[in-house]
């Protein structure tokens, strides 16, 4: 069937489904689960394109034969794709289930082969309407409702998997963030309408050939629509959502990333006063670095640099002890850090030896918050105080704020004694 959907909705779903096509590419190729997503979604788009009259035109063009012919093949071949689709939506809910993801591939295959036999029998049952010039709804008969059980046992089997599967994950944890109750509210609506769509489809065609009654939607408009709005709102956003959050954590905007930021100033001049505390970051086959891990180093080799710098400090209190007014303990941690930097020697009486550290539980959560509010009270502190020299620090190409995470910051041949700061 040619798409009656009209460009104007038509063209902005086909360049987003597109642009998260290419987004999901450059970000999301890695895993099993995203090269399956993947592949659903390049066999959507191909599906979309089977429906526009323009591409049909083109077809007919371009392939030998009558165009009627052609142009009737493409219109069946976009239902073989859209079980191509979901095929592929069948194996990443199989892995979802718990399946062994070491026999991904194997099982896969058997999806396709169950794809490509659907494809042949709605090629074949839709031969009556192709001689006639017809679409299914159109000829109808028997034929129509083997096409459209072919077309819909693929939909159903995979609504009630994916039914089954998303309850209960929602049962074991509740969704806590937006993207997890964003996705889990896209994908459930997904499942419910391709459950619909197995139903329906054969269901309505069963009983018009048996009451002897036509179509009541010969030209099938009801079932493009459908099919648009379930593969444009509900599919879009089960691809779309992990894209999003995926691409605001590359750049740096994710809520990690800014915390990121935010203590980079100040753990560029800590871990330049001590270095040795510093650590190679270990990176991906991208050269990107988990924000997550790089929080937690970062504020891990902030901590190690107050305990070093301890010993240079004339203050009675622990710098590390950012509890209370963070603009006092920024301006002693500047001290320390111009001290050492003036070559004076440490106090070894201020000195805390690690058999005095006594462990316990920690509140990650309350330390971070302290730290920020030392970060943000550090670059007053650190003008008040005397110029800080942080002496010959070996320098190497910094390409974002995953890189600076585990290296010294890089130092202008022009800057005296101040370490030049590269914002994220």
């Amino acid at each position: 069937m040619t798409s009656p959907i009209p460009g104007l909705f038509a063209w902005p779903v086909l360049t987003c489904m597109t642009l998260v096509l290419a987004g999901r590419w450059w970000l999301l190729r890695d895993s099993i689960v995203d090269r399956l997503i993947n592949r659903a979604l390049v066999a959507g788009l191909f599906e979309y394109l089977l429906r526009e009259a323009w591409f049909e035109q083109s077809l007919a063009w371009l392939l030998p034969g009558d165009d009627s012919d052609v142009v009737n093949i493409a219109r069946q071949l976009s239902l073989g794709a859209t079980v191509l689709a979901v095929s592929n939506i069948y194996g990443f809910v199989k892995l979802w289930a718990g399946a062994d993801p070491a026999h991904t591939w194997r099982r896969q295959w058997r999806y396709y082969l169950v794809a490509i036999t659907a494809t042949a029998v709605i090629l074949i049952a839709g031969t009556p309407a192709r001689n006639t010039d017809q679409l299914i709804d159109q000829a109808l008969g028997w034929p129509a409702v083997v096409v459209w059980v072919a077309f819909s046992l693929p939909l159903g089997a995979t609504a009630l998997l994916g039914c089954r599967v998303s309850v209960r994950e929602m049962r074991a944890a509740g969704a806590t963030t937006w993207q997890e109750r964003a996705l889990y509210t896209a994908l459930l609506g997904t499942i419910v309408g391709l459950g619909a769509i197995a139903v329906v489809y054969p269901l309505e065609a069963a009983i018009s050939v048996m009451t002897g009654q036509p179509s009541f939607d010969p030209e099938m408009h009801w079932k493009a629509w459908s099919g648009f709005l379930l593969s444009a709102v509900g599919a879009a956003a089960v691809v779309t959502v992990p894209l999003i959050s995926t691409l605001l954590t590359h750049i740096g905007w994710d809520r990690t990333g800014r915390y990121c930021r935010r203590l980079q100033p100040m753990w560029a001049d800590l871990t330049a006063a001590v270095p040795e505390i510093v650590l190679e970051m270990r990176r991906d086959h991208h050269s990107r670095t988990d924000p997550a891990i790089r929080l937690h180093r970062m504020t891990v080799e902030i901590r190690d640099s107050l305990l070093h710098l301890k010993r240079y400090s004339d203050s009675p209190d622990d710098l590390a002890a950012t509890a209370g007014d963070p603009h006092i303990y920024a301006r002693h941690i500047a001290e320390a850090i111009a001290t050492k930097a003036a070559g004076h020697p440490p106090s070894t009486s201020r000195f805390t030896p690690r058999h005095q550290v006594q462990p316990g539980a920690r509140d990650l959560t309350a330390e971070l918050r302290q730290l920020l509010a030392l970060a943000k009270a550090w670059p007053h502190a650190r003008r008040l105080t005397t110029t800080i020299d942080h002496g010959p620090q070996p320098t190497r190409p910094l390409t974002g704020c995953a890189d600076r995470a585990d290296s010294p910051p890089a130092r202008s041949p022009h800057s005296g004694d101040s370490a030049v700061y590269q914002r994220c």
